[in-house]
């Protein structure tokens, strides 16, 4: 008899923070996470109730379990209180997943030392967002400082998302999918799922990389070919 293959990814207990966490790739991400396990700390800088309500539709009934607060992550303040929180109520923190919905990604460097602190060891950063955010600079500071503490800092980006009925260009995303090698355009899950391994422990030994999944599209564009 053939044993069924574990497709979980070793995140069960995992204590993880998605900034942003409750709409487009920050709730993807947050999904993932509890679909292997991991307890996630939800951020929120607003009081849309749409999309929180939303988001504990979708994450209801996972392995995992969540949690929301309210966070501006520009409030540096803020920020230290919610590490602190995290360590005293859970004991520990894994994971830190910035959704950039801002390309200004500063408020990650005022933190590098309380971040650092709050994470055991063998934690994580990864910052998930768009090609156009600015983060290669970012994410070589962040690891190079936060490697002493033998935290991994990583980013996953994309050039576009299919996000379905929600696609504020519908014709773009069309045409980019023609253009694709891979026949369509990423989705949110693409993102999630890279952000996702990069937690697992086997992938302990990537430190400073921007990861961009597009299933090759970047690929067209460099080296100007066309599909």
């Amino acid at each position: 008899m053939i044993e069924p293959v574990n497709t979980r990814l070793g995140l069960d207990g995992k204590i993880a923070v998605v900034t942003s966490g409750t709409h487009g790739l920050g709730l993807a991400i947050a999904s993932k996470l509890c679909d292997n396990g991991a307890h996630v700390i939800l951020t929120t800088s607003d009081e849309d109730n749409v999309d929180l309500e939303r988001a504990k539709t979708v994450l209801a009934g996972k392995p995992g379990s969540v949690t929301v607060t309210k966070l501006d992550i520009h409030d540096e303040h803020s920020v230290r209180l919610l590490l602190d929180r995290v360590k005293e109520e859970r004991g520990q923190l894994d994971v830190f997943v910035h959704h950039a919905v801002s390309p200004d990604l500063t408020p990650l460097l005022n933190i590098v030392e309380p971040l650092a602190k709050a994470l055991v060891d063998g934690g994580r950063v990864v910052i998930a967002g768009y090609t156009v955010t600015p983060v290669h600079g970012v994410i070589r500071t962040l690891a190079l400082e936060m490697a002493w503490y033998k935290v991994a800092v990583n980013a996953v980006v994309t050039t576009v998302v299919d996000n379905g009925p929600m696609n504020i260009d519908p014709d773009l995303v069309d045409r980019l999918a023609i253009k694709s090698p891979s026949g369509r355009v990423t989705l949110p899950q693409d993102i999630a799922n890279a952000v996702s391994l990069l937690c697992t422990d086997e992938a302990a030994w990537i430190q400073g990389q921007v990861i961009t999944v597009d299933g090759g599209l970047e690929l067209l564009e460099r080296w100007g070919e066309t599909r």
